[in-house]
């Protein structure tokens, strides 16, 4: 029913229609049936299930390896880490060597 102003009266009563299309979209799809195939499981192989430990081994690993950042910190408190100059310079050149060749 509709009153005056359109407002559509909710009628308790009256029972909604659904079409057949609708009465099927909601449904829940089941796969059919094979009889002539056993259930099986889906199993990982065993290669995939190393490679999904790896993938957590190194999600789980530091981003900084502590030990090493605290033997030089020492070293460099004490006045005792020395670097190569020519080898900081070597590498320096090597980063900057593709940004020079591109311009």
């Amino acid at each position: 029913m509709v009153n005056q102003v359109g407002h559509v009266w909710h009628d308790p009563s009256v029972q909604r229609v659904e079409t057949p299309e609708q009465q099927h979209a909601r449904q829940p799809v089941t796969p059919p049936s094979r009889p002539d195939r056993p259930q099986q499981a889906a199993e990982v192989a065993p290669e995939l299930q190393e490679v999904q430990r790896a993938i957590e081994v190194v999600r789980q690993a530091p981003d900084v390896r502590e030990g090493r950042v605290a033997a030089i910190r020492k070293l460099l408190e004490a006045g005792k880490y020395q670097v190569p100059l020519a080898a900081v310079a070597d590498r320096i050149a090597a980063d900057l060597r593709p940004t020079l060749d591109s311009e």
